[in-house]
């Protein structure tokens, strides 16, 4: 009775090791939201006492990393995806300061669209008008951000601290 138990432990165990790698493989589980930000600072190699402007929804993780001066940055964006899959999954980052010195509009289909800066530009309101509405951000001119705003968006409007329209710098 017990031989006859020890091959179907092994096949049980087979086959739960043959679903984890299949599993793993096909890339269908990503980083939980609480994660979100351990696991961008380990794969963009950021320094733990930098701080980090992010916004989050169910479809885009968007964070800016800086240094205290506000001279380096690092960002990192990662989405969900469609089908059969859980968490989210990185897709673009790096120290580009480009992406990062004036306000850098990046557009995602069918998820959102990603606002991020050193906050240079000194912006403290942005107004979004979204399915007809308008609805007035708040933004502490004093510090980066990261935003994440719906994909709907007819327009976009930012203010500075005098209330001059700051441009939005190359939407990609």
């Amino acid at each position: 009775m017990k031989s006859e138990k020890i091959p179907m432990l092994a096949g049980i165990v087979l086959i739960i090791l043959l679903a984890f790698l299949i599993v793993w493989k096909a890339d269908i589980l990503g980083v939980a939201e609480t994660r979100l930000e351990q696991d961008a600072r380990e794969k963009l190699k950021v320094e733990s006492g930098w701080e980090v402007a992010q916004a989050v929804n169910k479809d885009i993780s968007a964070m800016l990393f800086y240094d205290q001066d506000g001279q380096e940055s690092k960002y990192a964006i990662y989405l969900t995806r469609e089908g059969l899959s859980y968490g989210y999954f990185y897709t673009q980052g790096g120290s580009d300061i480009q992406k990062t010195e004036k306000v850098k509009g990046i557009v995602f289909e069918d998820k959102g669209i990603v606002l991020m800066s050193l906050n240079q530009d000194k912006v403290c309101k942005i107004v979004i008008e979204n399915e007809g509405k308008e609805e007035t951000i708040q933004v502490d001119c004093q510090k980066p951000f990261a935003m994440v705003l719906p994909v709907d968006c007819s327009e976009i409007v930012m203010y500075d601290e005098q209330e001059n329209i700051v441009t939005l710098y190359d939407t990609e």
